[in-house]
C-alpha cells in the first residue's frame, strides 16, 4: 500500500502502471497479482487505507478532548496536508479524478466525505449544544463546507503554493467566524 501511495504520488494515477508498484515494494508484478486483482484493485485498497488512516486518526484524537472548540481545532489542523510530499494525502486527491470515471470510486469518496461530514456536525452539534457555538445555519451545511474549505485549500499546500500553517490559520478563522466561538 505504501509503495502504491508513492507511486501515484509522484507519476500520478493515470500513469502508474503494476510494474512501477511492483518495483518499488520490492517485488514482481506477479508477486501484486498474487495479492490483488491488477491496478484497479491495488487502488481501491490503498485508497481505503488511506482514509482510514487519515479519519481514524482525527476521530481518535478529537474523542480526546473536551470543550468543542479544542475539538473542532484539532480537527481541523489533522485535516491540513502535511506538505507536498504527504503521499497518502495526495493519493487522496488523485482519485477524485478517477471518480468521475468509476461509480465505484465516487461511492468511496462519497463515504470518505461524509464520515467527515458527520465528524464536523458532532462537534458543531455538541458546541452548539454546550452553548459554546452560535452557528448562524445548519450544521450539517457549516459541517459540508468545512470538509470543501479543507479540500479544496489542500491541493495548494500539496503543489508547494501554501504552507501547511497557512492553511490552518485560514480554515480555523473561517471556523472561528462561523461559530462565533474562538478557536486555539
Amino acid at each position: 500500500m505504501a509503495a502504491t501511495s508513492d507511486v501515484v504520488a509522484r507519476k500520478g494515477i493515470g500513469r502508474v502502471r503494476l510494474r512501477d508498484v511492483a518495483e518499488a515494494a520490492g517485488m514482481t508484478p506477479g508477486n501484486v497479482l498474487y495479492y490483488y486483482d491488477g491496478l484497479d484493485e491495488l487502488f481501491f485498497a490503498a485508497y481505503e487505507r488511506a482514509v482510514e488512516r487519515f479519519c481514524v486518526e482525527r476521530e481518535e484524537a478529537v474523542a480526546q478532548l473536551r470543550k468543542p472548540s479544542g475539538k473542532l481545532a484539532a480537527a481541523l489542523r489533522l485535516g491540513v496536508p502535511t506538505g507536498p510530499g504527504d503521499t497518502e494525502i495526495r493519493l487522496l486527491y488523485e482519485f477524485e479524478a478517477v471518480a468521475f470515471r468509476s461509480t465505484d470510486c465516487a461511492d468511496l469518496m462519497a463515504a470518505y466525505v461524509e464520515r467527515q461530514v458527520d465528524m464536523y456536525e458532532a462537534i458543531l452539534r455538541e458546541g452548539e449544544a454546550a452553548g459554546e457555538f452560535d452557528l448562524p445555519g445548519d450544521a450539517r451545511r457549516i459541517a459540508r463546507n468545512l470538509v470543501a474549505l479543507e479540500d479544496g485549500h489542500g491541493v495548494y499546500v500539496l503543489t508547494g503554493q501554501m504552507t501547511p500553517g497557512e492553511l490552518e490559520r485560514h480554515l480555523l478563522e473561517h471556523a472561528a467566524a462561523v461559530t462565533h466561538a474562538p478557536l486555539a
